[in-house]
């Protein structure tokens, strides 16, 4: 599959397999470490965040600020994806987002949106992989480039950005399933989130944005971006 194709022209969206999953497997590693866990076991660490409250997550994810490697540590374990899209030279985000979203209602979960509402550049590419299988409805949901850009345009019409008609979405599509080793791509354009599920896990994924450096960066400045070679 031509990946920067199906990108562009195609779905909007790939599944496919980090390259590299050895260095995926030092990135949990680093960051169940940095949570102030003494646990190496993702199922446990899962389940202990699920019984934590506002407070301590917060804490959590503030702690994990400080890890400055994970964008890169991200980047290296799917080199030749990222390779194949951007090229061996591109702007990487400064910090990787780590992504908790607990189960329950009126949990933790992302609203659908997109990455270009944001000011990213319509230029840059989101990798997005979670730390563990993936079972149910704890994943997150794409719609395709066409209907996403259909929507988008639909609501500029009005004058709004994630107004009513995409904010029902989140009824309408089941989760993409995703096993462990697994990541997606998409671009800025896509139209995901999650729903709520039942569950006594919470969801852990990582997601890190880049593009290449031939591109401008739009609104995006070196406070977001960095320069990065890949080897």
């Amino acid at each position: 599959m031509n990946i920067l194709n199906e990108l562009v022209n195609g779905s909007g969206y790939v599944v496919t397999k980090i390259n590299d999953l050895k260095k995926f497997n030092e990135l949990r590693r680093v960051l169940i470490k940095k949570m102030n866990f003494k646990d190496k076991d993702i199922l446990s660490v899962r389940k202990k965040i699920s019984n934590m409250n506002n407070a301590q997550i917060n804490r959590m994810m503030i702690n994990l600020l400080s890890l400055n490697t994970a964008s890169e540590m991200m980047i290296e374990s799917c080199k030749n994806i990222v390779k194949e899209v951007s090229g061996k030279k591109i702007f990487l985000q400064r910090r990787a987002n780590t992504i908790f979203n607990l189960p329950g209602k009126n949990q933790r979960r992302q609203w659908p949106h997109y990455e270009l509402m944001s000011g990213i550049s319509p230029y840059s590419f989101v990798l997005w992989a979670p730390f563990h299988d993936l079972e149910d409805d704890d994943g997150v949901f794409y719609y395709k480039n066409q209907d996403s850009i259909k929507m988008i345009k639909s609501e500029e019409k009005k004058g709004l950005v994630n107004g009513p008609q995409i904010l029902k979405l989140k009824n309408k599509l089941k989760p993409t399933k995703l096993k462990y080793g697994d990541v997606i791509i998409f671009n800025p354009f896509i139209l995901h989130g999650n729903k709520d599920f039942n569950s006594n896990f919470t969801r852990i994924a990582c997601s890190v944005r880049f593009q290449s450096t031939l591109m401008p960066i739009m609104q995006k400045n070196s406070d977001f971006f960095k320069f990065y070679k890949i080897n």
